[in-house]
């Protein structure tokens, strides 16, 4: 059975071959960056509130090969690195000599300093894709949030991926980004791994109209990519809502749930584990003062009280007995 567990510094090798067969932006196939990843991954994982550092959760199959990843930043968004977007405005312009009334969408530069949860960076091995994993992969951070409310903000943020080119590029990026500062869109996006201050400094402050862009430009403005379809109705799904802000990088939506209201947060329970048989469909996790320790399965629970049956398999895959405390998530 597939478990999820914060990744640890051991995992570079198995984390790089991933990202070498996928080739994504949100697992790059560079050594250096995923150890420099996990290193600050341990620290959040630790207790440490450092802004725009995440935390790496992998996925493991049955023989512990890892086939998946996904991420939550517990605060991002700060007066020394602001979160950076563009507001989407809906502009009425009227002519009384024309008698005509035109609608204009307007892109503005804009920062927020108010710190905010963000998650993202999911990664899948394809073999896996339409298995139900990915949800679990996606639902799994929501409960450790739930575990460890106190290290999260109160909105969570989703910054979904548009429609790329063949090549991974973005048609946004080629056509605004790039003639402003002179990146590819792969080195401006390592590039805002390690800071944001050229956005604010190269990016244009005067609005935008999207009807000066290429028709191909504008398809991506506010559109979710097709293999990013999925997230986005998990994410509905579970109370989030978009922003009216996009990407300014690559023109990808922004979403938004307060982190309270979010469905699966909302449900996590704390019970106690016996053994027994389950009929309901539940995500069964280990809660520890060390967050590193935290591990999630998919179970079939059966709630009686403050106690969850559960088959003595998945205890045994999560190193635990009957008696212990249990995160029990209903999916």
């Amino acid at each position: 059975m597939k478990l999820i567990r914060p990744a640890q510094s051991s995992d570079l090798d198995s984390l790089y071959e991933l990202a070498k067969h996928l080739n994504t932006v949100n697992l790059p196939a560079d050594k250096k960056r995923i150890q420099d990843m996990l290193d600050h991954s341990e620290q959040q994982f630790r207790g440490s509130k450092e802004p725009d550092q995440a935390m790496i959760f992998v996925l493991e199959d049955e023989v512990n090969a890892l086939r998946g990843s996904a991420t939550i930043i517990a605060h991002h968004g700060s007066p020394q690195a602001p979160h950076c977007f563009f507001d989407v405005i809906d502009e009425e312009r009227y002519s009384p000599r024309l008698n005509k009334v035109f609608h204009h969408k307007v892109l503005r530069l804009g920062t927020s300093f108010v710190p905010r949860t963000e998650i993202g960076g999911l990664v899948l091995d394809p073999a896996l894709r339409g298995k139900g994993i990915g949800r679990f992969l996606s639902l799994c951070r929501f409960q450790f949030i739930a575990a460890y409310r106190e290290r999260f903000c109160d909105h969570v943020l989703a910054e979904l991926l548009p429609p790329f080119d063949t090549d991974g590029n973005s048609p946004l990026w080629n056509a605004l980004g790039q003639r402003f500062t002179g990146l590819t869109y792969r080195e401006a996006d390592r590039l805002s791994g390690q800071e944001k201050e050229f956005i604010e400094d190269l990016f244009p402050r005067s609005d935008l109209h999207v009807s000066l862009f290429s028709p191909k430009t504008q398809s991506v403005i506010e559109t979710v990519g097709e293999d990013t379809q999925g997230a986005l109705k998990l994410l509905k799904e579970q109370g989030f809502f978009y922003t009216k802000r996009i990407d300014p990088f690559d023109g990808g939506p922004h979403y938004r749930a307060s982190t309270d209201e979010i469905i699966c947060v909302r449900s996590t329970r704390a019970l106690r584990a016996r053994r027994g048989q389950g009929q309901h469909r539940a995500m069964v996790g280990i809660q520890t003062h060390d967050a590193l320790q935290y591990r999630t399965c998919l179970a079939l629970v059966n709630p009686r009280g403050m106690q969850v049956e559960i088959e003595g398999e998945i205890l045994d895959r999560l190193q635990i007995d009957s008696g212990a405390d249990l995160l029990v998530t209903m999916i």
